[in-house]
């Protein structure tokens, strides 16, 4: 469950390398502020669908520079149409722009308001962008507690546990365990290298009480909503995983968690 994420300044990217050196997933950035648009993402975004690579866009968001809803507007124009099998939208949170926090975190609130509302419209669906950011940055704005309903993106070197800020109570999706690395297969710059947290027999916690109530949304899982990934979860997951023809082995890898958000 190995994925990179890549920018046009980090050199060419051969997507068929990439997902033969068992990566994957990969997001790509699309977008930053209201003016700059990355680009190479037309090519990398139609390129990782064709390959089969579990695809992503990522907005790089300047709080105070531009206007948010602008910038999401603009970040919605680049991405056109998500399509079922992709990842959710990506608000990489980690400049200030010289703003105090509280314009930081009210000018995100409506970055994230925009992209929602407007893929609502598209998919019929309540599909959470993705929050990225650095356990260093999430402490300078005073470790906000507002966007724990998102998913988290943590980006944390050097460490197989990164520091989670305390509004998702230890709990996170993806980490962003190194960046900037050269000699990544299929990339002929530097990449920054990423790890899915699946969810498994054991597990307990936000992720897994949001999971429960999926799959009781759908029919497969009628026991309690306590957070906890019993046999009961498991079941339901290799249910699951066995209607949509995904390994079933009850892990909620990343093609399970996307196929899941696509329902």
């Amino acid at each position: 469950m190995l994925g990179i994420d890549v920018a046009d300044q980090d050199g060419r990217v051969d997507w068929t390398a990439v997902k033969n050196s068992g990566k994957t997933f990969a997001f790509v950035k699309a977008t930053e502020g209201v003016s700059i648009k990355d680009s190479a993402f037309v090519h990398h975004w139609q390129t990782m669908k064709t390959v089969g690579i579990i695809r992503g866009a990522y907005h790089f968001f300047h709080p105070h520079t531009s206007d948010p809803v602008q910038q999401a507007q603009e970040f919605l124009k680049t991405l056109g149409k998500l399509e079922p099998g992709d990842l959710p939208p990506v608000l990489d949170v980690e400049v200030t722009d010289k703003v105090n926090s509280q314009a930081v975190i009210s000018a995100a609130k409506l970055w994230l308001a925009e992209v929602e509302k407007a893929f609502f419209q598209q998919t019929k669906k309540a599909i959470k962008p993705i929050i990225y950011t650095f356990p260093s940055f999430w402490t300078e704005l005073g470790n906000p507690s507002d966007f724990a309903s998102y998913p988290l993106w943590i980006a944390h070197y050097g460490t197989q546990n990164p520091s989670i800020p305390g509004a998702w109570q230890g709990q996170y999706l993806i980490h962003q365990y190194e960046g900037d690395i050269s000699g990544v297969a299929g990339v002929s710059g530097r990449a920054d290298l990423n790890r899915f947290n699946g969810l498994q027999l054991g597990d307990s916690g936000l992720r897994v009480k949001q999971l429960q109530q999926q799959l009781k949304d759908i029919g497969l899982y009628t026991d309690a909503i306590d957070g906890k990934f019993s046999e009961s979860v498991k079941n339901a997951i290799v249910s699951f995983q066995t209607s949509k023809k995904l390994q079933a082995d009850g892990i909620v890898g990343i093609k399970t968690w996307v196929a899941l958000l696509w329902i």
